[in-house]
């Protein structure tokens, strides 16, 4: 598996895709979320095809979008990213000193659900925080933002950072992957509130 994208420039991507026609977009997001829950539930071996197939397009929609299936894992992940960036700005419009508690939790979940997607980009060599840094950053500062919230209120310990809340977060993931709960929603959820009730004040 080449360690390249051939647009290894997600703003890049993006800029293109706005300037797709209404249609050619709502194509590109089915085969994403099609793409998304395929991986999820049956592996990385499914094909361009199969993708296609189940998203009711034709297999040239997908191939024009995601030449590569590398294309395909990164639009994945980092539609993930942009998915939590959005939820991020809807709980701080909430006000709720709890929302960092939601957001890091959604994460870890979300995490859990593209495992096997995450997993294949690190074997491509493939870092989001370099390959969409800019998406990366953004999401980092809504978990800032929220936590400085959580920190007010007191709902969150007071020397906790935001760099040790990411850090969890991942060690999250590894923990999901160690019990073999990246499947089980119930378990899976179950790990990351243990994890991140030790953020809560003593």
């Amino acid at each position: 598996m080449s360690s390249q994208p051939p647009d290894p420039d997600p703003a890049t991507a993006t800029r293109r895709d706005r300037g797709l026609r209404a249609d050619a977009r709502r194509n590109r997001e089915r085969v994403l979320r099609t793409a998304q829950r395929l991986f999820a539930t049956e592996g990385l071996g499914v094909s361009l095809d199969e993708i296609a197939r189940r998203a009711g397009v034709g297999p040239g929609t997908v191939h024009r979008h995601f030449p590569a299936k590398e294309e395909l894992y990164l639009a994945v992940a980092i539609d993930m990213l942009e998915g939590l960036i959005a939820e991020a700005e809807t709980l701080a419009a909430t006000g709720d000193p709890e929302a960092v508690f939601t957001l890091l939790a959604r994460m870890v979940a979300a995490g859990a659900e593209n495992e096997a997607v995450k997993s294949a980009l690190a074997a491509a060599e493939f870092d989001l925080r370099t390959a969409a840094p800019d998406v990366a950053a953004d999401l980092t500062r809504h978990v800032a933002d929220l936590l400085d919230r959580a920190h007010a209120a007191g709902t969150v310990r007071d020397d906790v950072t935001a760099d040790e809340v990411m850090a969890l977060v991942a060690g999250a993931f590894a923990a999901i992957r160690h019990a073999g709960a990246e499947t089980d929603q119930g378990r899976s959820a179950r790990i990351a509130q243990l994890i991140l009730d030790g953020l809560r004040p003593r």
